[in-house]
């Protein structure tokens, strides 16, 4: 008898928890973690939701988003996980347009890269190396997200547009899951 008991009591517990996430909504997010609470709103960059009994607005980037289950049963996907595993990865890696895109991600580091004072390329070519060079550096790191935060392009003796005239500097942080 008490082994029944405490199995009918183990069905009313999982039948509640059922109940309960049946009304909300749950967020799946790329680190493992899920969310259990009501989705406000989805905008072109992030999704603002509210946890469970809380009334605080929570906002997190789409990127660190797998799939939100809606208490209706809808599921709807919000993006795939980006997988960077070394420096071959490094077309993986993903350039955030804007500081809204890494809410949720986790900070991972600085990387910075220039082009040398005399070079031989030209802006195009300069500019092109220096982000591929970042791009490199944060496959490395394993991170398949950065925001670049500096950008600056030093004209050197009045020469525009010369071979080796221009110096190309950028600076970026690197984010992961």
């Amino acid at each position: 008898m008490q082994k029944f008991c405490g199995f009918l009591l183990f069905l009313l517990s999982v039948f509640a928890v059922q109940e309960v996430m049946a009304q909300s909504d749950t967020l799946f997010f790329h680190n493992g973690k899920t969310a259990i609470g009501k989705v406000i709103s989805v905008s072109g960059y992030t999704v603002s939701y509210v946890y469970q009994g809380e009334e605080t607005i929570q906002m997190i980037s789409k990127y660190a988003l797998h799939r939100i289950h809606y208490r209706s049963g809808r599921t709807e996907p919000i993006s795939e996980k980006i997988q960077v595993n070394g420096e071959e990865d490094w077309d993986k890696v993903i350039v955030l347009e804007d500081k809204e895109q890494n809410a949720g991600l986790v900070r991972a580091s600085d990387i910075r890269a220039h082009t040398s004072f005399i070079n031989l390329h030209t802006a195009n070519s300069g500019e092109a190396k220096v982000s591929a060079s970042l791009l490199r550096e944060a496959a490395k790191r394993k991170c398949p997200f950065i925001l670049i935060s500096f950008e600056r392009v030093t004209v050197y003796n009045g020469l525009i547009k010369s071979w080796g005239a221009l110096q190309e500097i950028k600076k970026a942080t690197s984010y992961h899951y």
